[in-house]
This record gives structure tokens, C-alpha cells and sequence, in this order.
């Protein structure tokens, strides 16, 4: 039981580390990352993104967001703090905010000013900033979106992720489902600001120079940033290229924390492949029976040693046979767990050292005991096409998924979202629901709007509109054709949320509890917010009757 076949995968890219607090997940980490350097030949970056940064005391060597060598051959060490990554990203929001402010009421040129539109384009940015800011790991995804273009750029062929503890890590797993509703929410932000920006050009201003260049970099950063937050989604849960590496002791806590993740792991797609379990006495200790002789011998006198040396040995003796004990208890659960049968030849059991492990020859010798036949440096193939340039992951996937999108077929009932209308900018960001079939004629089909509080239907291009989801068909009973059941847009869904609030059973639970309230106000506000309420314990009894009474 080792980790030989986690060296030996070929196309492997990521390899996250996690676990509790306090069990051996930096160490592990570090040794796993010295390993897959000195033994398979490819360049490894080691990452920590746990705040609480610790790859520096176990190599005995300072390290900061750029990539530094620790005298390890084909290895780099780089701590990114989540947070500062994130605040960097807002900054840059924040900057631009700036731009389109500049000159409120008088352009830089001297024209008159377009103070409606530039404060829409102001007000839009600032409330995407808190928006980003709010979604529950989104600095997480930042930092991960970085480290993905270490790889891209081909300066490194692998990367090994020294996570936060497990609470961090199961935020991280449930991005890919915040992230799709974060992706949609960017497009609504892009033709909401284009919608502004039509506003401005409309009102007879003569945009500055700094603001078209402003509109450019807003559109560019939209794209990278869905790219970026789409590519964090896909590495996550590539059963390819990424594996979770799952680190406990064998104590309750530990192990029962364990099988959790290993539970939130497999719900959410992301592929377990090994357990270290850290600090093992099994193997060294005494046995009941051998420590029963010990202290036989120790009772008559048969050893000739000193008395408080005997008796402190046969204490220690104790104590490790003790924990023996509780350890091949929990050691036998973990291996009996559901999770775990499918690798348990991956469970890899390293002992417990008199020794710290610090310093490159430390881990090097801690990384000894995690393996047991490993390959030798040019024995793992790869199907990656080796070379200097830059190297893509996942845009082809991406590219197909956005092509199957451009030739969607519109069918009455499905939700879209209007973009790119050049004189009539103000429907730009809107969702609608196709009342028409496509024109073969005109290429044109029915969208219904709501617009200045009233009802419209637009006749709209196929290049006017992004498909949000499609209406639900089913076979039908009678003739075997095809019915359509017309699914609610996201704003239609909002709204009928927003009736619960006069049930009386959700009215009563509202006014009971202030932190429902407060809650209730914030969303209504904002309903992207909801997202940081859904994993809050004490806001479950609302959210379950709010549910219980929705009909989608």
C-alpha cells in the first residue's frame, strides 16, 4: 500500500492534498511533491493556499507568491494567499470604476459630460465587485485560475495543491455548481454595461479615450475572468488530469472527518485516488501479549535495570501499545468504509517518527515511506504533446460547449438572454422566453420581454440572443409528438420566490427569527446573495420551508 500509482500516471496535472487540521497534510504534501520531482522526471510546482502558510517551516525556507526552489531538483515552492489574490482582482474593478468616473460632468476633451450612463457604468462595476467578492470560495478559484496558468504558460507539467483544512476544501468542491450560476451572472453584467454604454453614445457624448480603452479591458476581463472560473470547474472534477490525495490519523475525529470528504468528494465529482494515514505505531509497537511479558519480567526482577528506568519504560511500552490499539480500531473502520473499497490498495500507512520533518533531507526520508517500487524518471509516458509553447487546458472542450450553444435551435419556452443590440441598447441584459419559432425567412423568432413594466415581444436575430436553458419537452401520450412545458427565466423564478413572502407559515418564521429577516432583506436586494445562505446551519429550517412550498 503506497502511492507508486500515483507516480506513474501519465497525464496527471493536479494532485490536491487535503484534510483535517493538525493530521500531516503540509508534509505530505511536500513529500508527495518531492517525490513526483525526483521520480518522474517532470517540473513540479508545489502550492499552498492555506492562509495559514506552512510550506516555509517544512522546508526550512521562506517562500512567498512567486515560484522559488527549495534546493530540490525539478521542484518549486509558492504560497498564494487567497485573499490578497481576490483583493488584487477587485482592485482592478476598482480602477476601472475610476475610468468611467473621470470627468463626471465634462469629458476629458472638453464635451459635455453623460453623468446617467457613466454612473450606470460606475454603479454596475461596484455592484459586481460586491458580488464576487460574496460567492462562498470564490478566492479560492482565483488563486486555483492562477495556478492554472502556471501550467499553461509550460512552465511547469505539474502542480501539487497543499490545501486549507477540510471546511475550505468542501467550499472549493461546490464551485463548480456556484460557478455555473456565477458564469451566467457575468453575462448579465456584460450586457448590462454594454446596455450603459449605448447610453453614453446615445446622450451625444464623445466617449474620452480612456474610457474606450476602459469599455475594451472590461470585455476582455469578462471573458477571462468565465474562462478562468470555467476552467476551475472543469480541473476539478477531470478525472484525467486531477486526483485528491486525502490525509487523517487513525483517531475518531480524524477518520470520521475523512469519510465525509471522501462522501462530498464523490458527490461532486471529484476523483479520490489515495489515503495517507500519518503517525502509525502499529507496526513498532508492543503487542498486548508482548507487553504482558515485559511487565511480568519487570514484577519479578528478571531484568537487570535500573528501577526508574524499567519503570519508565514499561510506561512507554504501555502507552504505545495503547494507542496500537485505538489505532488498528480505526485503521480497520476506515478500510470497511463504502469510500474506501475501491482503493484500498491506495491506503498508504506511514509511521510515526521520533524525528520532526523539516528540512529537504527530512522529507526526502518521510517520503520514503510512502512508496515502495516507484518508477524510475523516463518510465511514466504521457499522451500530453510535449513541447516549449504555451500549452491549453480545456479549450477545446470549452469551445465545443460554446458551439453547441451558437447553434442552439430556439423552441417555444426557452429562456434566453438579449445581447448585443446596437440601437435599441437598453433590452441588452434582458431575459426573455421564445414565443415564436425561428423565421427560415427572416432568421428571426418571438422573444417576450418584460421591459419598463410592461409586457414585449421582439422580433430578434439568432446573434441577439444566448440560450439560458432550455423549455422541458416530453413525449406525448396522445399523438407521440413532442409537447413543449414552457420553464420559468431566472427573473421569472425571482419573482414567484419573492411571493413566498406572503404565505403566512413563511411570514410567521420570518418575523420570528431576526437573522431571517436580515437575510429575506439582503436577498431581496441582491438574489445572487442567497448563495452565501445556502450552507448556513442556522438558515436550514427557512430554506427547507421556502422549498417545501416552491413550485418550479
Amino acid at each position: 500500500m503506497s502511492l507508486d500509482s500515483l507516480l506513474s500516471l501519465p497525464d496527471i496535472k493536479f494532485v490536491f492534498v487535503g484534510g483535517k487540521g493538525g493530521v500531516g497534510k503540509t508534509t505530505s504534501s511536500s513529500a508527495i511533491a518531492t517525490l513526483l520531482a525526483q521520480y518522474t522526471g517532470k517540473r513540479i510546482l508545489l502550492v499552498s493556499t492555506d492562509p495559514a502558510h506552512s510550506l516555509s517551516d517544512a522546508f526550512r525556507a521562506e517562500f512567498s507568491n512567486v515560484p522559488t526552489s527549495p534546493g530540490i531538483e525539478n521542484l518549486h515552492v509558492m504560497e498564494v494567499d487567497p485573499t490578497v489574490t481576490m483583493q488584487n482582482e477587485l482592485n482592478k474593478w476598482a480602477e476601472l470604476a475610476k475610468d468611467f468616473s473621470v470627468g463626471h460632468n465634462t469629458d476629458e476633451d472638453g464635451s459635455d459630460g453623460d453623468g446617467e450612463g457613466t454612473d450606470g457604468m460606475v454603479q454596475k462595476i461596484k455592484q459586481f465587485q460586491e458580488w464576487l467578492s460574496g460567492i462562498p470560495g470564490i478566492d479560492e478559484a482565483t488563486a486555483l485560475s492562477t495556478a492554472i496558468q502556471h501550467i499553461e504558460s509550460n512552465n511547469y507539467d505539474l502542480i501539487v495543491f497543499d490545501t486549507a483544512p477540510t471546511g475550505h476544501t468542501l467550499k472549493l468542491l461546490q464551485l463548480p455548481e456556484i460557478l455555473q450560476a456565477g458564469i451566467e451572472k457575468l453575462q448579465t453584467w456584460q450586457s448590462s454595461l454594454w446596455g450603459y454604454w449605448e447610453v453614453m453614445k446615445g446622450m451625444g457624448s464623445s466617449a474620452s479615450k480612456k474610457r474606450v480603452n476602459a469599455k475594451e479591458t472590461v470585455a476582455t476581463m469578462l471573458e477571462e475572468y468565465k474562462r478562468g472560473i470555467q476552467k476551475v470547474a472543469m480541473m476539478l472534477q477531470d478525472q484525467q488530469r486531477t486526483r485528491f490525495v486525502v490525509v487523517c490519523i487513525a483517531e475518531y475525529l480524524s477518520i470520521s472527518e475523512t469519510q465525509r470528504l471522501l462522501q462530498e468528494l464523490k458527490k461532486n465529482k471529484v476523483r479520490a485516488s489515495h489515503i495517507i494515514v500519518n503517525q502509525l505505531v502499529i507496526e513498532s509497537a508492543l503487542s498486548k501479549e508482548e507487553l504482558e511479558q515485559l511487565e511480568s519480567l519487570a514484577e519479578v526482577g528478571s531484568l537487570q535495570l535500573n528501577q526508574s528506568l524499567l519503570a519508565k519504560t514499561v510506561h512507554a511500552c504501555r502507552l504505545t501499545t495503547a494507542r496500537k490499539a485505538i489505532q488498528e480500531t480505526y485503521l480497520s473502520q476506515l478500510k470497511s468504509f463504502p469510500e474506501t473499497q475501491e482503493i484500498l490498495g491506495d491506503i498508504c500507512e506511514v509511521p510515526l517518527l521520533a524525528e520532526e520533518v523539516t528540512g529537504n533531507d527530512a522529507l526526502k526520508k518521510f517520503a520514503q515511506f510512502m512508496i515502495r517500487d516507484p518508477p524510475t524518471v523516463g518510465d511514466v509516458a504521457t499522451t500530453e504533446a510535449k513541447g516549449t509553447g504555451p500549452l491549453r487546458l480545456y479549450d477545446s472542450e470549452l469551445e465545443k460547449k460554446d458551439a453547441k450553444t451558437n447553434h442552439w435551435t430556439p423552441h417555444k419556452g426557452d429562456a434566453v438572454r438579449i445581447k448585443n443590440l446596437d440601437k435599441s441598447g437598453q433590452y441588452n441584459g434582458l431575459e426573455g422566453t421564445v414565443v415564436s419559432a425561428l423565421d427560415a425567412e427572416t432568421n428571426r423568432c418571438g422573444i417576450r420581454v418584460e421591459y419598463d413594466g410592461k409586457m414585449k415581444v421582439l422580433a430578434l436575430q439568432m446573434k441577439n440572443m444566448d440560450l439560458l436553458h432550455e423549455a422541458k419537452r416530453a413525449k406525448s401520450n396522445d399523438e407521440g409528438g413532442v409537447e413543449t412545458k414552457s420553464t420559468l427565466s431566472p427573473e421569472q423564478t425571482v419573482n414567484k420566490a419573492k411571493a413566498l413572502l406572503d404565505d403566512p407559515e413563511i411570514k410567521a418564521l420570518v418575523e420570528s427569527n431576526p437573522k431571517y429577516k436580515d437575510a429575506v432583506e439582503d436577498v431581496l436586494a441582491n438574489p445572487m446573495n442567497v448563495m452565501k445562505y445556502l450552507g448556513d446551519p442556522q438558515m436550514s429550517p427557512l430554506i427547507s420551508k421556502a422549498m417545501s412550498k416552491f413550485q418550479f
